[in-house]
């Protein structure tokens, strides 16, 4: 059976982004003899991935900004031409039409359009224009793939024709250490803290003035409370005035992208997803693995729920409902160690993950 040449198409491959995080744990587990898969990206960020991809024989293209059209159009072309890919699998929105464009008009044999998220975008202007666009970009693919039910349901309207691709995470990588967690307390100056923690871009879909807000009010009655928020995005900025504002650059820390996060789990005592919607959280899953007790928004899907960890809240309710389910979640005792165990057994454990992706690719070929 000949070596499928995948074209794997991804906005950027930052550390703390769920859908770098799932094309990663997807391509480190392929068999890269049955899979030859390359990387075009949209944008430029600094990251330990790209040593990986290069390390495993495959290359990363860098499309040129579309505002530089010609320049745009050019490469992308050159790309689908010299590349001779059996499939293309898209993971963002709008902006990779002219690729699915070329892919289509060079007779790419499986065009793959890939849905992780329940909403066309966090901002309401790029959720009219993605939706206005979006029917281009179908006429474009083969196949339809997401992460979950409610990310078909988001971007298809329907489950039907759609193969449901769970995230995935490494039980190994992300199950409890004590040892680990007592050096990065230490290193963290956290001992006799707890530690509130977040994942993810410093974006609106992922509500972070709301977390902000909430452990200020929760720090009120919880004096040794302490939040780290890891990950960088477009209100970095607008973030850090608000701490300032607010006088909360004591115990809210942002810590910016980071390589250590699996580390930087074991030492948090309470996970927070705020988010006003996800797809399947990667960062839920990882969380959950670490033995780590969840407060989530309810309006992120329980379709990422594999443990007895997670802990739904109501927005609706304020910063107050927030801090009420935060004083009853601090005082469960659990063992951490047992989680990984949950993963193994779930759908999420990144163990068979290559096998399914490779299948997929074979099926949609029809080898």
């Amino acid at each position: 059976m000949k070596r499928i040449k995948v074209l794997m198409v991804i906005y950027a491959l930052p550390i703390t982004n769920g859908v770098s995080s799932y094309v990663m744990n997807y391509f480190r587990n392929l068999n890269h003899d049955a899979v030859s898969m390359d990387f075009v990206i949209y944008r430029d960020v600094e990251t330990p991935y790209k040593e990986e991809i290069k390390s495993a024989g495959s290359r990363i293209f860098l499309l040129p900004p579309l505002r530089d059209l010609r320049a745009h159009m050019k490469a992308a072309k050159k790309v689908i031409v010299d590349g001779k890919y059996d499939i293309i699998h898209d993971n963002i929105l709008i902006p990779s039409y002219i690729l699915m464009f070329y892919a289509k008009k060079y007779h790419v044999p499986v065009r793959i359009l890939h849905s992780h998220s329940p909403h066309l975008s966090g901002s309401k202007l790029k959720a009219c224009r993605n939706r206005l666009f979006m029917p281009f970009l179908i006429h474009t693919i083969t196949n339809r793939i997401a992460c979950s039910q409610s990310a078909a349901l988001g971007m298809f309207h329907s489950v039907e024709d759609c193969i449901i691709v769970p995230n995935v995470v490494s039980a190994q990588k992300f199950s409890f250490d004590l040892d680990v967690r007592t050096r990065i307390r230490k290193s963290m100056k956290a001992n006799g803290k707890i530690i509130l923690g977040s994942v993810g871009r410093l974006a609106e879909e992922k509500n972070p003035f709301f977390a902000m807000k909430s452990v200020i009010e929760a720090r009120k009655s919880i004096p040794n409370l302490e939040y780290w928020w890891i990950g960088d995005g477009d209100l970095m900025a607008e973030v850090k005035d608000f701490i300032t504002q607010n006088h909360a650059t004591e115990y809210i820390k942002l810590f910016g992208n980071r390589t250590d996060i699996a580390q930087l789990y074991q030492a948090m005592d309470i996970f927070f997803l705020p988010s006003f919607f996800e797809g399947l959280p990667v960062t839920g899953l990882e969380a959950q693995a670490s033995g780590l007790p969840c407060i989530v928004s309810d309006t992120v899907s329980n379709e990422f729920v594999y443990t007895d960890l997670v802990h739904f809240f109501s927005l609706s309710k304020g910063t107050t409902g927030m801090r009420n389910i935060l004083k009853q979640v601090m005082n469960q005792v659990h063992d951490r160690t047992a989680y990984s165990q949950n993963l193994l057994a779930s759908k999420f454990s990144d163990q068979n993950a290559g096998k399914i992706l490779l299948r997929i690719y074979q099926d949609s070929l029809n080898y």
